[in-house]
């Protein structure tokens, strides 16, 4: 039999791109195993698309005997839209002969967790206010957020955190910790499952209506202070209950700080993509050309999520850019630069977008103008 390959050979490769699995829309909880030992123990780390999921793994939601993780769960369910993905890491149980039985540090939960992929915002539940300091430690040091909800009378965590956003979870200042609704316990998930839910860039952590968490009735003062604080609440104005502030503890946007960590990897992931997809990216100025186009990609993206401000003109009619790229000119290079096949020198800066969250108004009345 003939062979067509004897007179026209075709050979293809198929160049699939690097997929990401990175999230910056799904939070984490974090906290024990279910109270009643269920007749298989749930994952060490978990995905749950409903709270059903959640219940049928053994935790409770509701009632004297519900579980912290239970009640954190039906939280965020609970919220407009519901988030498609909650995730679990369940502290374990040390069973060493002759010793007590007792939760491992959630530090140490996270540790294991972080072999997951797919959440980014760490949600303590039922874990004790004392150990939150070291979990906002642990978190500095990862491209996440962690958020928390404290009922003690000062805030468990320093100030000196940019990845870590604490609520305050009383209805008022004088509410003993035994009488706080148990979902507000868990105001932190409402909030993160709520803001999750939009795109990074287009969101901001203020003026958000939460479901199944009450309302501080705050003083003056005591709003103040938090503010001060750079806590989080969520109380109401004009009869409508609001989240305030939407400030990181180091007084930072939170919103922010999720748009430039999504920014990076978008960013990173568009040139790995350009060096796996072509068999080389030359080191002359049409292959450093490349990667500025996946620069600007990266950027126009961001424009178009709502984190990179647009073109604009001041009063003057000048063009005030929403962002600039710079990359070196080959020929500027030098040959042991080239030789290094590591190009450096590439660089953007983009305005931020930002989020008005007060207006002020001056006006007058007259009889005539």
């Amino acid at each position: 039999m003939s062979n067509l390959a004897d007179i026209v050979q075709v050979n293809i490769d198929l160049n699939s791109p690097a997929v990401d699995s990175t999230s910056f829309d799904n939070l984490l909880l974090v906290g024990p195993p279910p109270q009643k030992a269920a007749e298989k123990a749930p994952p060490a780390v978990g995905v749950y698309s409903s709270l059903e999921e959640v219940n049928a793994a053994g935790w409770v939601s509701v009632g004297d005997n519900a579980d912290p993780i239970g009640v954190a769960a039906m939280v965020a369910f609970a919220q407009s839209p519901q988030p498609s993905a909650v995730y679990i890491a369940v502290q374990q149980t040390s069973l060493e002969a002759g010793k007590e039985a007792e939760l491992e540090h959630p530090v140490d939960t996270l540790n294991r967790a972080l072999s997951y992929t797919g959440w980014y915002v760490i949600c303590p539940a039922g874990i004790p206010e004392n150990q939150f300091e070291e979990m906002a430690q642990w978190t500095e040091a990862q491209t996440k957020l962690f958020a928390y909800t404290y009922l003690a009378d000062t805030d468990p965590v320093g100030r000196v955190y940019y990845r870590s956003l604490g609520w305050y979870g009383k209805e008022n200042a004088a509410q003993q910790e035994a009488d706080v609704p148990p979902a507000n316990k868990y105001l932190h998930v409402a909030a993160v499952a709520d803001c999750l839910a939009y795109a990074a860039g287009s969101e901001t952590w203020a003026f958000k209506s939460l479901s199944s968490v009450y309302p501080a009735s705050l003083s003056s003062s005591d709003m103040k202070a938090l503010k001060e604080s750079n806590i989080n609440f969520y109380t109401a104005y004009a009869g409508k209950n609001i989240t305030i502030n939407g400030k990181v503890k180091a007084g930072e946007w939170i919103d922010l700080i999720r748009f430039r960590d999504w920014l990076q990897n978008d960013m990173q992931m568009r040139i790995l993509n350009l060096l796996l997809m072509n068999p080389k990216i030359p080191y002359t100025n049409s292959g450093i050309g490349l990667v500025e186009n996946q620069m600007i990609a990266s950027l126009k993206a961001g424009v178009a999520a709502g984190g990179i401000a647009e073109d604009e003109y001041d009063e003057a009619g000048n063009l005030i850019p929403g962002y600039t790229v710079t990359v070196p000119n080959s020929a500027s290079l030098t040959a042991a630069q080239k030789a290094s096949r590591v190009l450096t020198g590439c660089k953007f800066k983009a305005r931020i977008a930002g989020a008005i969250h007060a207006v002020e108004v001056s006006g007058s009345l007259t009889y005539a103008y």
